[in-house]
């Protein structure tokens, strides 16, 4: 209900209660010229003074079977708190009053879009740095590259892919400890005759920083089988580069070139 049928509302149940304009204006606390310019049409009251003149006048405003106002008053409320939040939203701007506090408030979104803009992009970056670690972990634990460079010889080649601390044990071989003693202990196995004709990952687990891989080998003499086994490995990534820690061998049968014959 809009002006002026909401003010020729009011008189009407105003004359219906047999009160006079003074008399009703006591009831809701209103100047009589306030009400005679709602009534008359020439003013739009706020949403709470027509509730309280309603009241007054013992009118249910939520009465469907009545002529509610309900929609003229949804839609003023409505009018008056975007225009509350418009005044609010220029006087943010006007800096010459607490300035501090407002300048706080208008950053609190730029810096909400940057924590969650952060945020995306770490989480990102986390992912794609964890997939080129596992990528790095791929290329350096090739089984296909440590028997080519074993079996060519390449042996300091192949020890540089443990710790200067790395601890190595492995069948009628004492425990070794260091990157030195294991390129002997590669070096003997060379000069020997031994190479690896199978060198096969069976499983993997991998976290940032530790993986474990454990698999199964092959070694020949002549192209002749002469003994295989399990390795267990485990890899540390540590100042950005993988590198083997641990490591143990085991064979499972061993036989020597003549049984085979």
């Amino acid at each position: 209900m809009k002006q002026p049928d909401l003010g020729k509302k009011i008189a009407e149940l105003r004359k219906a209660k047999g009160l006079t304009q003074e008399e009703l204006v006591q009831k809701c606390n209103l100047s009589v010229r306030t009400l005679q310019r709602i009534e008359s049409g020439e003013v739009t009251p706020r949403s709470y003074t027509i509730r309280i003149i309603f009241a007054a006048l013992d009118y249910n405003i939520y009465d469907s079977s009545k002529r509610s106002p309900n929609k003229f008053i949804d839609k003023e409320l409505i009018e008056n708190r975007l225009g509350q939040l418009y005044k609010y939203a220029i006087d943010l701007f006007n800096l010459k009053t607490h300035p501090m506090k407002k300048l706080l408030i208008l950053s609190l979104p730029f810096l909400t879009i940057c924590t969650v803009l952060v945020l995306a992009y770490s989480s990102s970056a986390k992912a794609e740095n964890r997939m080129k670690i596992r990528e790095q972990l791929e290329n350096v634990s090739s089984n296909t590259k440590f028997m080519e460079l074993f079996n060519a010889g390449q042996i300091d080649s192949v020890s540089i892919r443990y710790m200067d601390h790395a601890c190595l044990m492995a069948d009628q071989y004492p425990v070794v400890n260091d990157q030195k003693s294991i390129n002997e202990y590669f070096t003997q196995l060379y000069n020997r005759g031994l190479r690896f004709s199978k060198l096969r990952s069976i499983s993997k687990v991998i976290t940032d920083s530790i993986a474990i891989d454990r698999g199964v080998w092959d070694i020949s003499i002549n192209s002749v089988v002469v003994s295989s086994g399990t390795y267990l490995t485990q890899w540390h990534y540590i100042n950005g580069r993988w590198k083997i820690e641990n490591e143990m061998s085991k064979a499972d049968q061993t036989t020597t070139a003549d049984e085979k014959k």
